[in-house]
């Protein structure tokens, strides 16, 4: 598989920077668009982005990576030597391959601070420890990015465009009140990768921030999973291995880190809402069929409505969720999934949290959960 030099134009004051991408299959065009007035951050004369970005695609394919320009020295020793040899071990369809490309210089060192922002209970948190907190100048945020490649939809991508159009309208709005820059990059790696974007997240996410070198010298890649549920191998989430894995998408002048796995996400919603208007902001909702605000019924508004109810912050975030809608689900949820799914992290943490402050769940949620759980024990016929 060949990556070619990038091309860019600009039109309709959006700038798309693209390459065409060669294999077997025929030639393909990876691409990423921004607005203009982020077109002198884009770096064009290393091709670090296109690689991290089509990496996925050549392992699927079992095609070898030749890269026609100049890559990172640093990000392509790490690829080659343990990047792509924990993909494999993360994702077993997925085959080993070698990348050939020419090691380029470093670039002039910038001095931008970024990270991921859905406003979620995991890019929150990182905005907490990294800007409202007591953090040194040269790691203090100075910008936001908000990136489609999946986590709008990776199947359905006109119904995944105009969500990620609305939710970015959303995070804008909060990102102008606490007077960050917010950068909004659209791409079509989705359509090219055609991959659960659970399971393949972080380059995913990464690429579009290899593309603003000229810009960032630190990206905060929001972790989803605390230090003592991370491990190496096969996994639905890449999120598992993130405290050893972020750091390897590096170069010699952007700091990729992981941020957040020293929380439980309990802990990470307590320091959510200790965030100013965060209690309007919040925004976790996973529905791909909704106008990008909280459901506040599905399986990740429960989990984080639920947190807020044992933190006792739920009455606070009425302005984010639908609480009656909550409350007509609450019961089930907490039947079918809190009392329930004990294999899950995420519910373990909220059970330990319940322990610690001893709160008590109603007699009729607790036996109903043990007449859900023989129901599932028993053969369906």
């Amino acid at each position: 598989m060949e990556i070619n030099p990038v091309e860019t134009t600009t039109a309709n004051g959006t700038v798309r920077v693209e390459s065409s991408i060669v294999s077997g299959a025929g030639s393909r065009t990876l691409w990423f668009d921004l607005d203009t007035v982020h077109e002198r951050y884009i770096v064009t004369d290393r091709l670090d982005a296109f690689l991290v970005g089509s990496m996925l695609l050549a392992m699927q394919e079992g095609e070898d990576l030749v890269v026609k320009g100049a890559v990172s020295e640093k990000l392509l020793y790490n690829l080659r030597n343990y990047y792509v040899p924990m993909l494999v071990l993360q994702i077993p369809a997925l085959k080993p391959i070698r990348i050939f490309a020419d090691a380029a210089p470093p670039a002039l060192i910038a001095r931008g601070v970024a990270t991921g922002f859905s406003a979620g209970v995991d890019s929150f948190c990182a905005l907490y420890d990294h800007f409202f907190a007591d953090v040194p100048s040269s790691f203090k945020l100075t910008h936001l990015v908000f990136n489609n490649v999946g986590s709008h939809g990776y199947k359905e991508h006109g119904r995944a465009r105009r969500l990620f159009r609305a939710r970015y309208a959303l995070v804008r709005g909060y990102a102008g009140e606490i007077g960050l820059d917010l950068i909004g990059i659209d791409s079509n790696v989705s359509e090219l990768l055609m991959m659960n974007f659970q399971q393949t997240h972080v380059p995913r996410n990464v690429a579009p921030a290899l593309l603003l070198q000229r810009l960032l010298g630190k990206y905060y890649y929001a972790s989803g999973y605390r230090y003592q549920d991370a491990f190496i191998g096969a996994t639905h989430d890449l999120a598992y291995s993130d405290a050893a894995s972020v750091h390897l998408l590096s170069t010699e002048t952007l700091d990729c880190i992981s941020s957040g796995s020293q929380y439980s996400r309990v802990e990470k919603t307590a320091r959510v809402a200790a965030i100013p208007g965060a209690e309007r902001w919040l925004n976790v909702c996973v529905r791909s069929d909704g106008d990008g605000t909280n459901c506040s019924t599905c399986w990740k508004c429960c989990r984080t409505l639920f947190t807020l109810e044992v933190l006792g912050e739920l009455a606070r975030f009425a302005q984010a969720f639908d609480l009656e809608s909550w409350a007509r689900v609450r019961s089930g949820y907490i039947r079918s999934t809190i009392l329930g799914d004990v294999g899950d992290p995420f519910v373990r943490e909220i059970r330990e949290h319940c322990d610690k402050v001893g709160y008590r769940f109603p007699r009729r949620d607790i036996l109903a959960a043990k007449v859900l759980r023989l129901r599932r024990m028993l053969p369906r016929s």
